[in-house]
């Protein structure tokens, strides 16, 4: 069994118990990028398909990264998701873009203008951040990306079509928990702009040979940072102009 396949059974195995790994051996820990790739592949296929992805990066300099979402872990908005399996139970308020054309595999590179023109609607959302690792703030950031960069699933409130015309660099964003404002921002994505991450998603999956396809769902970051929620609580955030989405832990 190669170290892929034995982290791939890891993962897949502590979403199946919903119990954390404890701790990774070091052969274990992807030793670039592509090995991490690797690594999401195999868990994808057990677990696709896949109805959209998530993409992010550090800085608007820095090298994204990108990762699945599984069609059974996303939902419109309002959703609900059992509590117990998402013992983190991350919050992250975002925005996600929908696709209204396909953006296949070929041998060309996608443009930024041009996957740009290819979006459709724009989506107030909700990551609902749920790490396989114990030690996920300390976790080396190779495995992290293994494992899909900590996704546990997402929901998405009403598309905007007329939304060309925002200013996502003075995007102003408000996280709630059970009513109370928790956190708020203006501009708050690290990554700036999010046209850059399109193009590279487009891009990474045309080189894999995997594409975009049309009603696909992109999320692009958070606007809001990190926050965790209890069981049973309701998170909603607010980007005015745009919606609103809402997530709800079931207890």
């Amino acid at each position: 069994m190669s170290p892929a396949e034995a982290l791939a059974r890891l993962l897949l195995e502590a979403r199946e118990t919903g119990q954390c790994i404890a701790a990774l051996a070091p052969e274990l820990i992807p030793a670039t990028p592509e090995a991490a790739y690797e690594v999401q592949g195999l868990v994808t296929a057990r677990l696709g398909p896949i109805a959209g992805w998530k993409v992010g990066a550090a800085s608007p300099t820095a090298e994204p990264n990108c990762a699945p979402l599984f069609a059974g872990q996303v939902a419109p908005s309002p959703a609900r998701f059992p509590a117990r399996q998402f013992p983190l139970s991350g919050i992250e308020g975002e925005l996600a873009f929908r696709l209204g054309r396909d953006l296949p595999s070929r041998a060309e590179a996608y443009g930024e203008e041009e996957v740009w023109a290819a979006v459709a609607m724009l989506h107030p959302a909700i990551e609902l951040v749920q790490s396989r690792y114990a030690d996920f703030p300390r976790i080396d950031k190779r495995a992290l990306l293994a494992d899909n960069q900590a996704n546990g699933a997402f929901c998405y409130g009403a598309g905007l079509a007329d939304w060309r015309h925002l200013d996502f660099l003075r995007q102003p964003a408000r996280l709630e928990i059970d009513g109370n404002e928790v956190a708020s921002a203006v501009g708050g994505n690290a990554v700036g702009h999010p046209k850059r991450l399109l193009a590279w998603l487009a891009n990474h999956c045309r080189e894999r040979r995997l594409g975009l396809a049309a009603g696909a769902i992109v999320t692009t970051g958070t606007h809001t940072g990190l926050v965790l929620a209890p069981p049973g609580a309701t998170a909603i955030v607010r980007f005015p102009g745009i919606g609103e989405a809402s997530l709800t832990l079931s207890a």
